[in-house]
C-alpha cells in the first residue's frame, strides 16, 4: 500500500469508482472500492472515488482526499467499464468508470479499510452520546481513540422484508435472512457475565431483546437503509454510527449473514463469529 501511495500520482491510466446512492449499503460501499483498489494496486492504475453528495459520504470519508473526483472534472469525457477482465488493458489518459455490481458475483481479496475510510468526528461523537456516555462513563474526548470498557456484539439483519419504513422505496421487498432466534437466546444467556450490545434492522425486535435480557445494550435511535431514497440524513448518521459500535466490539457475533458485520469487522481486525 505504502508503494502505491508513493507511486499514485505518476500512473497514467485512471480508475474512477462510481457509487451512487441504491448502489448497495455501507459494506458494500467499502467492500466494492477495495475491491477495486486491489485491480489498481496490481495494474498501476490511479484509483478515484467519485463525489455524488450522497450522505453516507459525510459521515464515511477517505483517509486521501486527492483521491476524490467530482463529475464536473471529467465532464463527459470518460469510458464506463462493462467487464472488469479489461481493466488491465485501459488506455492512458482517459477516465474509466466501474460500478460496484460489476463486482458482485467475483472474488477478490478485500484489504483492510482502515487504510482507506475514517468515520466523521459527528459519528464518534454520536456513539458518545448514545451508548459510552450513558453505559460506560466515557465522555467525548475529540480524536482519542475508544479506551473505554469491552464489549461484545451481536448484529441480526433481518433483511429489507423487516425494514420499518415505506415500502415503496424497498428495492428486494422479500429480501429475508436466516437466523435461528433461540441460538441467540442460548448466547446471550450463557454470557451473562459480560456486556453485549445488541444491532438490528427492525427496531421492534431489538426492543424485543432489550426487554427480554437485562444485560444487552441497544441503540434507541433510527437508523434506516442508506441505500434507500427516504433514508433521512440523521438515520444515515445512526446507521453509521451502529457500524462505528460494532467495528470497537471486542468479538462480533453474526446472527445471520449480512455484509455490515462482516465488514465492520475488518475495520480493527475484530473477530467474528456466526451463531
Amino acid at each position: 500500500m505504502d508503494q502505491y501511495l508513493e507511486l499514485y500520482d505518476t500512473f497514467d491510466t485512471k480508475l474512477v469508482y462510481d457509487f451512487v446512492l441504491g448502489a448497495g449499503g455501507i459494506g458494500d460501499l467499502i467492500k466494492f472500492f477495495m475491491n477495486v483498489l486491489n485491480w489498481c494496486m496490481k495494474y498501476n492504475i490511479r484509483i478515484y472515488y467519485l463525489v455524488h453528495d450522497i450522505p453516507v459520504e459525510k459521515y464515511l470519508k477517505l483517509k486521501y482526499p486527492k483521491m476524490y473526483i467530482t463529475r464536473d472534472e471529467i465532464s463527459n469525457d470518460f469510458i464506463e467499464i462493462e467487464n472488469i477482465d479489461s481493466i488491465p488493458d485501459i488506455l492512458n489518459d482517459t477516465y474509466y468508470l466501474v460500478k460496484p455490481y460489476r463486482f458482485y458475483y467475483r472474488d477478490a481479496e478485500i484489504l483492510s479499510p482502515l487504510n482507506m475510510f475514517y468515520f466523521a468526528e459527528e459519528v464518534i461523537s454520536n456513539a458518545y452520546l448514545n451508548v459510552y456516555e450513558p453505559h460506560f462513563q466515557k465522555e467525548y474526548i475529540p480524536g482519542k481513540e475508544y479506551e473505554g470498557p469491552k464489549y461484545i456484539s451481536i448484529h441480526l439483519r433481518l433483511g429489507d422484508k423487516f425494514l420499518e419504513t415505506d415500502r415503496e422505496f424497498i428495492q428486494v421487498k422479500e429480501d429475508s435472512r436466516y437466523y435461528v432466534e433461540c441460538d441467540i437466546f442460548n448466547f446471550i444467556e450463557s454470557n451473562y457475565d459480560k456486556t453485549i450490545l445488541f444491532f438490528c434492522d427492525n427496531n421492534s425486535y431489538k426492543q424485543k431483546i432489550k426487554n427480554r435480557y437485562s444485560n444487552v445494550i441497544i441503540t434507541e435511535y433510527e437508523i434506516g437503509h442508506t441505500s434507500f431514497l427516504n433514508t433521512t440524513d440523521a438515520q444515515v448518521l445512526n446507521t453509521l454510527t451502529d457500524f462505528y459500535l460494532i467495528s470497537n466490539s471486542e468479538h462480533i457475533y453474526a446472527a445471520s449473514y449480512s455484509g455490515f458485520s462482516e465488514i465492520a469487522s475488518t475495520l480493527h481486525n475484530v473477530p467474528i463469529t456466526k451463531l
